[in-house]
């Protein structure tokens, strides 16, 4: 039977058998896999039987959904793959056969086309030509708020898990906190230092604590939009936010 495991980073947090021939994954209470994390869409992805083999759905996530390192839209399960949603990996099993009684979709699997491998990251301009990729093959047929310009953070200076942040979620945190988006790193790293909301292709920066956040070399006392080219300064990392061409 086949099965999933949800983990989070190392952590093994469940095992979920694969009874039904479909299987929502979201946020929303009423999934039959429930994500609680802010970076999971409602309704986020779904797996569904294909005569003996289950296949991965993104259904139009702001997020999206990646399988071993690829963004898709839909593909093939076998046994060992990973699907990242959000922050947490659900490992796909596979030990032979399907439930009885369970009847097969309708639907026929399409292979994706294979993108760039998004854990080689050689420069910047490589790092921006996969996002693209990504994002052309994630967004087609989506709605018209998964395909609005997106903003993106470049580590200009400091401590971070990542040299670039695209900012698809709703809500990004910035700090050391194991639920922060942009992670800061160094013992002194505050674990909230500010929040950046999305709203209708504008992001907003708001402090979590008015001592640590500047921008522009202003601190940062209050919500204000962010511009082309504004950087975000939190102790040691500067981070220059820019809208994606």
């Amino acid at each position: 039977m086949a099965k999933l495991i949800l983990k989070f980073e190392a952590a093994v947090l469940k095992e979920i058998p694969l009874q039904k021939a479909a299987i929502s994954i979201g946020r929303s209470p009423g999934n039959d896999v429930v994500i609680d994390n802010l970076a999971v869409s409602g309704h986020h992805a779904k797996l569904s039987l294909d005569q003996d083999h289950y296949v991965i759905e993104d259904m139009s996530s702001l997020n999206g959904t990646f399988l071993n390192n690829q963004r898709i839209r839909r593909s093939l399960l076998k046994d060992g793959d990973e699907i990242l949603i959000g922050k947490h990996t659900l490992v796909y099993q596979d030990e032979g056969g399907v439930p009885a009684g369970v009847p097969a979709a309708v639907e026929k699997t399409q292979q994706l086309p294979s993108a760039a491998d998004a854990t080689v990251v050689l420069d910047t301009k490589k790092r921006r030509e996969f996002l693209a990729k990504a994002t052309s093959i994630a967004t087609e047929g989506a709605s018209s708020e998964a395909k609005e310009k997106l903003g993106c953070l470049v580590v200009l200076d400091g401590r971070t898990d990542q040299r670039e942040y695209i900012l698809t979620s709703k809500l990004c945190v910035i700090g050391k906190s194991p639920m922060a988006t942009v992670k800061l790193k160094g013992w002194f790293a505050p674990k909230v230092a500010a929040i950046i909301n999305r709203r209708e292709g504008r992001y907003e920066i708001a402090p979590s604590n008015k001592t640590v956040a500047k921008v522009n070399s202003e601190v940062l006392s209050a919500p204000r939009e962010l511009k082309e080219g504004d950087v975000i300064q939190i102790k040691r990392v500067k981070l220059q936010f820019n809208f994606r061409e």
